[in-house]
Order: structure tokens, then C-alpha cells, then sequence
């Protein structure tokens, strides 16, 4: 059964049994990482990831406050 289960739901498995374990058990395990530090580490790895992948594509000069500043004026104009 436990080989079927997804990384996620593993975590969680881990997690379960952690607690349902005596205190003095539970000194010699290094506990698991929760899931949502899990997801939340794994997304910003994809993040970083896809920022570094991204960067190769942009100019070197590239300034996206400057970017952002000219789209908001050919959008909106003088709305303001």
C-alpha cells in the first residue's frame, strides 16, 4: 500500500505516525518536514527555477519597474 502513495500523501503518513507515538519515542527521530513546508519548499524551487530560465531570454539592460511603468501608461493612459 505505501508504495503507491504520492510524496505528499507519504509526508503525511510520517506525520501521522509521529504523533500518534509515546514522547519518549519520539526523542530519536529527527522529525519530518510538514507538508506544507514541503510544498512551499518545492514551490519556491520552481519559482527560482523558472526565474533563472526566464533571466536567459531577458536583455541584459532589462529593468521590469521601467517595463511595468510603460505598460501601465500605454494601458491606462491619463486616467488619473
Amino acid at each position: 500500500m505505501m508504495n503507491g502513495l504520492s510524496e505528499d500523501n507519504m509526508l503525511f503518513l510520517i506525520e501521522i505516525l509521529h504523533r500518534l507515538m509515546p514522547q519518549s519515542a519520539k526523542v530519536n527521530i529527527v522529525a519530518a518536514p510538514s507538508i506544507q513546508e514541503s510544498r512551499g519548499i518545492q514551490a519556491f524551487r520552481k519559482l527560482d527555477a523558472a526565474r533563472a530560465e526566464i533571466r536567459q531570454y531577458l536583455s541584459d539592460d532589462f529593468d521590469p519597474k521601467r517595463e511595468l511603468e510603460e505598460a501601465r501608461a500605454e494601458r491606462y493612459g491619463n486616467f488619473g
